[in-house]
């Protein structure tokens, strides 16, 4: 069957989810999933997975088909998730420190009231549980958190941070140049 671009474009924007990568789907997936492990999805959580998702889709859906992925992202059941294959679909050790730190920064986004901790027991449960998962050596994961804890402390609001992190933007450089250590006032 031959498919016209009339109806293959139709068909991508009735799955506007699908037009993501693997990875960045999988990365919308593990946070909303770190969000839901308290069984409260705050709405700074969603406020917060809305605009990611939007950022994250093509300019040319539009915002009815982008309100959709939203929501079918929110609907899925997060709690039987198999947190193991979406590790799989993340390719590499940098979009798996990334993983933490969306996960970082989705944990600082809400305290629920009545927690004494910054982060509540279920959703640092549940983020051990994706330490376990991604497996990256001690130092990647302390590298990962840093970047998080510092990106939280620039001016920019949390969603341009996340968002930038999920463009590509803002990366944190591998720390294996020459002599081990980055530039003077390289993250300036």
């Amino acid at each position: 069957m031959v498919s016209s671009p009339e109806s293959s474009s139709h068909a991508a924007s009735s799955q506007p989810l699908q037009q993501l990568s693997a990875a960045q789907r999988a990365l919308l997936r593990i946070v909303c999933w770190v969000a839901w492990a308290d069984g409260d999805f705050a709405e700074e959580e969603r406020e917060l997975l809305e605009k990611l998702v939007f950022r994250l889709l093509p300019p040319d859906v539009g915002v009815a088909e982008a309100e959709d992925a939203y929501r079918t992202l929110v609907a899925e059941e997060l709690k039987s998730v198999d947190l193991d294959a979406l590790v799989a679909e993340l390719q590499g050790s940098d979009e798996r420190q990334l993983a933490v730190k969306l996960v970082v920064q989705m944990l600082a986004v809400n305290q629920r009231p009545g927690d004494d901790a910054p982060v509540n027991p279920a959703e640092k449960q549940a983020y051990r549980r994706l330490l376990e998962a991604l497996n990256l050596p001690e130092a990647e994961v302390a590298e990962a958190e840093w970047a998080a804890r510092r990106e939280l402390e620039q001016k920019r609001s949390l969603l341009e941070v996340i968002g930038m992190a999920l463009a590509g933007w803002g990366a944190w450089p591998a720390l294996d140049v020459e002599g081990g250590s980055l530039p003077p006032g390289y993250w300036l």
